[in-house]
């Protein structure tokens, strides 16, 4: 617990620092410090209870929605190695740090022991996060391509290439991962229920989601979609993704 409630003070931290750093410049490499220092703490604690445990740390979504902000974070730092104007969002990260260390509080521990769901419940989160940066390269990639049109590329900006390789390469991540989530899910739930199919509201809507994608790869791997319509459907996809996560529950 002190581990967490340090990783939410560096998170604070950030925030008042790259607040600071619109009127003082130097502030803004403190901010970093910070947001690294409040991830590095935050993993160290789940680190420990995956081990104390020995399975996944977390069961609800309380815990879920923590573990998917904080590696949206880390996903981001390690994106913004390629670009820099990423890293003009440090309040939004350090925010969004802050509120996935504190929704871990609530989050109960897992009261499963078995690494296949554990594998399962990682996939999960990786296809999500996957969805999520797709749609945001997507979205991103329209925006900068409007304004080449009408010639106006004042405020955020980044490479045309940079994002059409990114949405590629995201969406057919999280294809990826949905199928690993299906497949881990169904072998977890032969060993735990008896079988591998169960009536699940969440589980459908991973399968309608799971076939979407797959679709949506395949056109792409055929050439069969125009980029521009490549890119409404990634978003589209990402929406999709964010129902399926927050308004639809396990009945099991």
């Amino acid at each position: 617990m002190p581990l967490l409630l340090m990783s939410i003070a560096f998170y604070i931290l950030s925030i008042l620092f790259s607040l600071l750093s619109y009127r003082l410049l130097w502030a803004k490499k403190f901010s970093l410090v910070f947001i690294l220092f409040g991830l590095l703490l935050y993993t160290i604690y789940v680190g420990m209870l995956a081990l104390k445990l020995k399975s996944l740390p977390f069961s609800d979504h309380y815990g879920f929605y923590s573990l998917l902000g904080s590696l949206g974070i880390l996903l981001v730092l390690l994106i913004s190695l390629k670009s820099q104007q990423l890293k003009e969002f440090t309040t939004f990260y350090s925010i969004v740090g802050a509120l996935s260390s504190l929704l871990a509080l609530p989050a109960e521990p897992s009261p499963y022991r078995n690494p296949l769901y554990s594998l399962h419940i990682a996939s999960a989160l990786l296809s999500y996060i996957y969805a999520f940066f797709g749609g945001f390269c997507s979205v991103v990639r329209l925006l900068v391509e409007s304004k080449l049109k009408h010639r106006s590329l004042r405020g955020f900006f980044m490479p045309i290439s940079l994002l059409r390789n990114g949405e590629r390469l995201f969406v057919s991540l999280a294809f990826i991962f949905l199928t690993s989530t299906l497949i881990l899910g169904s072998l977890w739930s032969r060993s735990y229920f008896g079988k591998h199919w169960i009536t699940d509201p969440k589980l459908l809507s991973t399968l309608f989601l799971w076939t979407y994608y797959a679709i949506v790869v395949h056109l792409n791997l055929l050439g069969k979609i125009r980029p521009k319509n490549l890119s409404y459907t990634i978003i589209v996809g990402m929406f999709i993704s964010l129902l399926n996560l927050i308004f639809i529950r396990h009945e099991v």
